[in-house]
């Protein structure tokens, strides 16, 4: 896809929005089996960027005691292309959700800064009593921070990436499929 739109750059799919549907049926099939004897699952999106990831695995995971959702502003990217090395926390309230079963709901880890951050956080406030992350995409091959999720949509190699939450400047957000972006070169 040729994005003409302010001449950014071009889009190649790497997921289709089918592609997308499949994986997360059998990942929400995966968490549900993990989580059918567990109560109180707490399911906490990390926005802006899991906003599709979060809203189509929740109706995938099926659980007897249903689940709570909460959501966080955390951010390394800001409008660059790669990580500042910096988490930024513009939204970190929850309830009191000590001693749960916390699912952590997050698009991309790559550095892993901001899930290792997080996950810490989490586990000095609340002492939960189980802390796993599901992430839509790893991108082992960036990491800096040792962190492995425990549920992941796709691994994908050293690419930037858009659609499906992901975005480039606030923008590509809303494509229902997995592209990436190549800019344009300024000159």
């Amino acid at each position: 896809m040729q994005v003409t739109e302010a001449n950014v750059g071009t889009i190649k799919t790497i997921y289709s929005a089918e592609q997308i549907r499949t994986r997360l049926e059998s990942l929400g099939k995966e968490i549900s089996r993990d989580y059918k004897d567990k109560e109180k699952l707490v399911v906490i999106g990390v926005m802006k960027g899991a906003f599709c990831f979060l809203a189509d695995i929740v109706r995938q995971i099926e659980l007897p005691d249903g689940l709570q959702i909460e959501f966080v502003r955390l951010s390394s990217y800001g409008s660059a292309t790669e990580s500042s090395g910096t988490v930024q926390t513009p939204y970190l309230e929850l309830p009191n959700i000590s001693r749960r079963h916390i699912l952590v709901i997050e698009d991309i880890i790559d550095s892993g800064r901001t899930a290792r951050f997080f996950l810490d956080y989490l586990q000095e406030q609340f002492n939960p009593a189980s802390l796993k992350i599901a992430a839509f995409l790893d991108k082992p091959s960036r990491r800096v921070v040792p962190i492995e999720p425990d549920y992941v949509g796709f691994t994908i190699d050293d690419l930037f990436v858009i659609g499906y939450g992901l975005d480039y400047a606030e923008r590509f957000r809303e494509l229902p499929y997995l592209g990436e972006l190549t800019l344009h070169q300024k000159g």
